[in-house]
């Protein structure tokens, strides 16, 4: 790994456990045990480094859903691990980060919202593609790029009626995504819906 990289990952670690109005070059230094200068050759102020660490986040991000969709052809298992996923990394982070970047970064804030909806519609355009492959959708009753735009915008929706609104996340779940997906599915498709609705739910079918 070499500087830039070090520098990165040291700063994600700090943004993640303290958010990132508080943290100051000087602490990040220390904790990596290398001089500022160093973080400063290699990044021309905090701004730089924070949108650095939003883009290699987001990069990551997509990896690592890609992994799991090239590893299961399953599209709605695929979507139950996407689901864990988003609870994993999400549950180490302190709150006061995302208040930080709505007040005091939000022109960063903007640009990594646009750049993480373009990657999240590639995703999802692949995913469903997929699930009309295996024919767990129905491919002539939808369209792939439509509806790729309008999971991702409900995601963003869902996302906020579940932090800034406390609404249960399966209560949303049911309510956004079920009805929508149980839709597109084939026959097949709906068989393998509802048993990630029973994972969903936390209780097995009678």
């Amino acid at each position: 790994m070499d500087a830039k990289d070090c520098i990165i990952e040291g700063a994600r670690a700090l943004f993640r456990k303290n958010g990132l109005k508080s943290v100051t070059m000087d602490e990040l230094a220390r904790s990596l045990g290398m001089s500022k200068r160093t973080i400063y050759e290699n990044f021309k102020d905090k701004n730089a480094l924070i949108e650095a660490c939003l883009l290699k986040s987001a990069a990551d991000a997509t990896a690592r859903r890609n992994k799991i969709l090239d590893s299961n052809s399953n599209v709605y298992e695929v979507m139950y691990q996407f689901a864990q996923l988003q609870h994993q990394e999400f549950s180490g982070i302190n709150p006061v980060l995302f208040d930080d970047l709505r007040k005091y970064y939000s022109d960063l804030l903007a640009k990594s919202k646009s750049k993480n909806q373009n990657n999240s519609l590639k995703l999802l355009e692949r995913l469903f593609k997929t699930g009309i492959d295996g024919q767990f959708f129905n491919g002539d009753n939808f369209n792939v790029e439509v509806a790729s735009r309008l999971i991702c915008n409900s995601i963003e929706f869902a996302i906020d009626l579940i932090d800034n609104h406390k609404f249960a996340p399966y209560e949303v779940y049911r309510t956004i995504f079920y009805p929508f997906f149980r839709g597109i599915s084939t026959e097949k498709g709906i068989g393998e819906l509802d048993k990630v609705n029973l994972k969903m739910c936390g209780h097995k079918k009678q």
